[in-house]
């Protein structure tokens, strides 16, 4: 039995959670008395992470869109294209 595939967005997500994730916890591991302390709740740290690569993501596709191309008010209709056919 083959299990369903995930979207493409999905995926992106999760790649860019789990960079984000290393990272935060590079950033708060601490070495105390040659034992390996991490300040923060790794789980909370994961959920945050979650959080920030979805609103990364979203500021991306909403700074892409409007960064596209825009309709500055032309209106074609299927009869203009009509006159094109000779």
């Amino acid at each position: 039995m083959s299990s369903p595939t995930q979207p493409a967005a999905s995926s992106a997500t999760d790649a860019l959670a789990a960079r984000i994730y290393v990272e935060l916890v590079g950033r708060a591991f601490l070495r105390v008395d040659n034992a390996a302390v991490i300040k923060p709740d790794p789980a909370e740290l994961a959920k945050l992470s979650i959080q920030l690569a979805e609103t990364f993501l979203n500021a991306e596709n909403t700074a892409r869109a409007a960064a596209g191309p825009k309709n500055v008010g032309y209106d074609v209709r299927l009869t203009d294209l009509a006159g094109w056919d000779k």
